[in-house]
C-alpha cells in the first residue's frame, strides 16, 4: 500500500540520518534523546514528550554540545524529525520535540528504543518500590536472580537522578537498596566459603 511504502521510506530516512552521526557516542546520545522524547507510559504506541534542552542534557548524561549534534542532524533541511525547526537558535530553555507523532509509529528503531525505555522504567519502578517497602520494614533485600537482573539493568542503562525523576522519586534510596543487597550477597558468599573450607579442614584431619 501507498501508506506502507511511505512509512517504510520515513523509517529508512530516519535510519540514514542516524547512521550519519559522527560516532558511537553520538548514536548513544541519539537513542537516549529519542527515548526521553517518547512517552509510552500513557499510550503504548508512544506520545510526544516535549522536553527542554537543558533537561535533555541531564536525562541523557550528555553535554549540551553532544545533544546539539544529534538535534542538528535530525532537524536539518530534508530531515526535520525534530523541532524547533532549522534556523531557530537552540538555547538551554528551547523545547525540543519529535516533529510528527507518526515517526513513533513507523520508525522501527525508535519503536525498539521506546520498548527498551518502557522496560527500563518498569524495572526501576519495581526497584524503587521495593526499596521503599524495605525501608519501612515490609520487604527484604533482593537476592538472585532479581538482584543480578537489577545489576545488569543498572550497568547497561546507567540511570541517573534526572532520568529516574520522571518515573519514581526515590532514586538515591533505590541505589542504596541495591548496594545493600550486593553487600548481603557478598557476605553470604564469604560465609559459605568459610564454612566450606572449615569442613574441608575437618575432613583432612
Amino acid at each position: 500500500t501507498e501508506i506502507g511504502a511511505m512509512a517504510h521510506a520515513l523509517s529508512r530516512h530516519a535510519d540514514e540520518v542516524y547512521k550519519t552521526l559522527p560516532d558511537d557516542r553520538s548514536r548513544t546520545v541519539a537513542e537516549k534523546l529519542f527515548r526521553a522524547l517518547t512517552d509510552t507510559s500513557t499510550d503504548p504506541r508512544g506520545l510526544r514528550r516535549p522536553t527542554r534542552l537543558d533537561a535533555l542534557c541531564a536525562v541523557t548524561s550528555a553535554t549540551e554540545a553532544e545533544v546539539r549534534t544529534v538535534i542538528e542532524a535530525f532537524r536539518q533541511p530534508g530531515a526535520s524529525f525534530l523541532t524547533p525547526p532549522m534556523g531557530t537558535r537552540l538555547q538551554a530553555d528551547s523545547v525540543v520535540d519529535i516533529s510528527h507523532e507518526s515517526l513513533m509509529r513507523v520508525w522501527e528503531r525508535l519503536k525498539g528504543w521506546a520498548e527498551a525505555e518502557a522496560r527500563s522504567a518498569r524495572m526501576y519502578g519495581r526497584l524503587a518500590e521495593t526499596a521503599e517497602l524495605q525501608a519501612a520494614g515490609q520487604a527484604g533485600l533482593w537476592r538472585d536472580p532479581d538482584l543480578q537482573v537489577a545489576l545488569d539493568w543498572r550497568d547497561k542503562e546507567q540511570p541517573n537522578e534526572a532520568w529516574a525523576q520522571r518515573y519514581h522519586a526515590g532514586f538515591a534510596q533505590a541505589m542504596r537498596f541495591l548496594q545493600a543487597s550486593v553487600a548481603l550477597r557478598d557476605e553470604e558468599v564469604r560465609g559459605q566459603k568459610a564454612r566450606e573450607s572449615a569442613e574441608k579442614a575437618e575432613q583432612e584431619r
